[in-house]
């Protein structure tokens, strides 16, 4: 039980850093693929090890060539690997949680249009000043990671600002969906 709370709670926060940074760290995929290996030592996970590390693999090497072609995010393709490692041999209910996730965000992002851009860059832009003007805060730069190597961002948001402004969905968050569906499949059965 507790390893699904933690990854849970690690879902959440990679799925609000994509949504304010489009940005999915390492140190979250490979936190989930510890977590991954603990559960199996435990005996959470690991019923069905082999198979899932060859789905893993496979699937890696799909994505990375997908990514090479900028049909998907680097970050995307980090974190579908560990949550294919925990949906094990049931990829479908993995895939229902991203296409269920995936339909509503994508429903969001219609309905709202721009604004989302404009919420998204005043969340960022006071994250980004109450962290300058006061000093750093150790909880919220553990918790987004993102927001201690926002300097560099600071810069591409104000040239987003500037040009056109590029709609972008944050796939991370529907992958978390998905997540969040295989944890909720294994607490109930």
């Amino acid at each position: 039980m507790a390893v699904w709370l933690v990854f849970g709670v690690v879902l959440l926060i990679i799925s609000a850093n994509d949504f304010l940074f489009f940005r999915i760290e390492n140190e979250y995929t490979l936190f989930l693929l510890s977590l991954y290996l603990l559960s199996c030592a435990l005996g959470i996970s690991g019923n069905n090890f082999w198979n899932a590390l060859e789905v893993f693999i496979a699937i890696f090497a799909i994505t990375l060539i997908f990514n090479r072609y900028n049909l998907i995010g680097g970050g995307d393709v980090k974190l579908l690997c560990p949550l294919l490692l925990f949906s094990e041999n049931n990829a479908q209910e993995f895939l229902l949680g991203v296409s269920i996730g995936g339909l509503v965000l994508s429903c969001f992002y219609l309905a709202l249009g721009q604004r989302i851009f404009f919420w998204r860059r005043t969340i960022v832009i006071s994250l980004y000043i109450s962290n300058k003007n006061r000093h750093k805060s150790f909880f919220l730069n553990i918790v987004l990671l993102s927001l201690s190597r926002i300097d560099k961002r600071m810069v591409a948001l104000k040239r987003c600002i500037t040009g056109t402004m590029k709609q972008e969905i944050p796939y991370g968050v529907a992958l978390s969906c998905g997540g969040f569906y295989v944890m909720i499949e294994r607490l109930s059965g």
